[in-house]
């Protein structure tokens, strides 16, 4: 890898799609049989002190557990390269390689030593998924879109779904108050994915109903399958007070239109569904006050931007 005039370029399309994502509701995040095993090399030490470092973002293309590497669509490093698709080693805890995979959106330190290079400290920041070829054209335009996320400070568009009672519920009825709004869907078979949001999500509606303030929206990303009786039926198996939490369905294109505001993607794959795991909070003006992506939060950061939110 020789160095090379800087040149303005942005990775495609896809790298700046969606905020989302870090893991799908898809045995996705299991660690294959080929990762490491034992601690990466400990070649830290190895580094010259003449060697540099350099931030880089991009969309893994290409995982191989076995040296380990990853191939990367990223964007322009700055004074270093142009923006490209090609692999690089990595040298990092191998409990953080074992759960790359292709479609995952990171930010890493790209270190030049010499001729080696590598990367480290490598963070996953969302999914891009690949659409899949199967599906109908309604299907695929009951999908939401990429870039089309409301930043942090803007107010969410308005939108109605249908609740687990069959009652028609709008984001605006909210307005005064602050709401938690997450993605999942109800048949997901991976514990560390829907489930454990939804175990999360159950400890703060307790903590609201406690303090009195608040609301809950949980809107399923299968809104075929998760009709208002299996949404009725699930909230009841997991103690949701309908009146704080509300498990929302509705039209498919609906449904889109509304996980899209939240940057969150998802597509049907091999009889599951892939999708971002975002929990957005919703001040009670109707902005955007923070979103957590992936799995990595915790119940009490979301009630202390709750209840800051509600204090405004």
């Amino acid at each position: 890898m020789r160095k090379r005039s800087v040149s303005p370029v942005l990775v495609a399309a896809a790298v700046a799609a969606t905020l989302a994502l870090v893991s799908g509701c898809k045995a996705r995040r299991e660690v294959p049989a080929n990762a490491p095993s034992r601690p990466a090399l400990s070649q830290q030490s190895r580094v010259s002190a003449s060697a540099k470092r350099y931030p880089l973002k991009g969309v893994i293309t290409a995982v191989d557990f076995s040296k380990p590497a990853i191939t990367v669509a990223h964007e322009e490093i700055p004074g270093y390269m142009a923006a490209m698709t090609m692999a690089f080693p990595v040298r990092d805890d191998p409990r953080v390689v074992a759960l790359l995979r292709p479609g995952d959106r990171i930010e890493a330190t790209l270190v030049v030593d010499g001729s080696a290079y590598f990367l480290e400290n490598v963070l996953t920041k969302g999914f891009v998924p690949t659409p899949t070829r199967s599906g109908s054209s309604s299907s695929l335009s009951a999908r939401p879109q990429p870039n089309r996320g409301v930043a942090v400070g803007e107010l969410v568009p308005d939108f109605t779904l249908t609740d687990q009672t069959g009652k028609s519920i709008r984001l605006s009825q909210f307005r005064g108050e602050p709401v938690a709004v997450t993605f999942v869907y109800t048949r997901c078979p991976i514990a560390t994915a829907c489930p454990l949001t939804v175990g999360k999500f159950s400890k703060v509606a307790a903590a609201l109903s406690r303090e009195k303030f608040g609301q809950l929206l949980a809107v399923t990303v299968d809104p075929e399958g998760d009709t208002p009786a299996v949404l009725k039926e699930f909230a009841a198996h997991v103690g949701a007070d309908p009146a704080r939490w509300k498990f929302l369905t509705g039209e498919p294109a609906a449904v889109a239109r509304v996980a899209e505001r939240f940057g969150v993607l998802y597509y049907p794959d091999h009889g599951q569904i892939v999708h971002s795991q975002t929990v957005a909070i919703v001040d009670p003006d109707g902005r955007v006050a923070n979103v957590y992506f992936g799995e990595q939060w915790e119940p009490e950061a979301v009630l202390q931007d709750l209840e800051k939110a509600r204090k405004g």
